[in-house]
């Protein structure tokens, strides 16, 4: 359970549909001029889709059916379509009513772990492979340089050894997982912040507070400072969590965010 939290989605995912709307025969498919939709062959269908950006079109049956089968059959279903040629192929999905009911739940998963993330009006990306697909898109590069202003600081902070390309673990040193996730302030400003996964160490016995002020908290320390006639005061720390050294014995691989450091061993310091 853990290696599939862990491991990469594939990320040809920036054009998932939500829905199925309707479905109709192509205005002239070829060899189905004139057939009704009862006799028609499956190349001759096509497929209203609403996509994750609102948008519909219509799309090549056998070219939903491939990358989405389950969605597909529930449609038809719905639609009393099981038994119409061409839509045949659907009933092998809907036999066994709990293997669907599965199939449709990871669907959905899927779905939503792909779905697009906004904040503040700005797509927030979930890794590093999105934050540059992003930046093309949007003709900069502010993921890439949130990224390299984080990495750039932990190195300030020395806080890796790095043990070279296709290092093996130390001994006694225990691999875990690291990635990049992302945010956008209230500011405007793009936030990169480099996490280890914490689920795969022992729990720590000393301190791990980390103190968080919200905005409703900033608006009630201004409006007394007012009424008071007091000065406030604001700093930024530039990176809260590295406290001191660890006592963790842990090593991990680095990513494509690390430049020409990606797949190096770094150990934790």
């Amino acid at each position: 359970m853990l290696e599939w939290v862990d491991r990469d989605l594939h990320r040809d995912d920036f054009y998932n549909f939500t829905a199925i709307k309707a479905h109709r025969l192509h205005p002239d498919p070829k060899g189905s001029k004139g057939m009704g939709l009862e006799n028609a062959p499956v190349g001759s269908y096509q497929l209203l889709i609403e996509w994750e950006s609102g948008e519909t079109t219509w799309e090549n049956y056998q070219l939903i059916y491939a990358d989405d089968p389950v969605t597909v059959a529930m449609y038809a279903r719905r639609n009393g379509l099981l038994d119409t040629p061409g839509w045949r192929q659907c009933k092998r999905f809907i036999k066994n009513g709990k293997t669907l009911a599965r199939m449709a739940n990871q669907a959905r998963l899927r779905s939503h772990r792909n779905r697009p993330k906004y904040k503040y009006g700005v797509q927030v990306p979930r890794s590093h492979e999105e934050a540059v697909w992003i930046d093309t898109k949007d003709g900069n590069t502010k993921w890439q340089d949130s990224e390299r202003t984080e990495i750039n600081q932990l190195d300030e902070y020395s806080t890796f050894e790095d043990l070279g390309m296709d290092a093996a673990t130390p001994e006694g040193y225990k691999k875990i997982p690291c990635h990049m996730i992302y945010d956008v302030k209230h500011t405007g400003a793009y936030k990169s912040r480099f996490v280890a996964g914490g689920h795969r160490t022992g729990t720590p016995i000393g301190s791990i507070y980390s103190g968080v002020v919200s905005l409703p908290g900033i608006r009630i320390v201004t409006a007394i400072a007012e009424l008071n006639d007091l000065e406030v005061w604001g700093t930024d720390v530039g990176n809260a969590y590295l406290e001191s050294y660890t006592t963790e014995k842990v090593v991990f691989t680095a990513g494509q965010e690390f430049g020409e450091r990606a797949g190096h061993l770094f150990k934790v310091v």
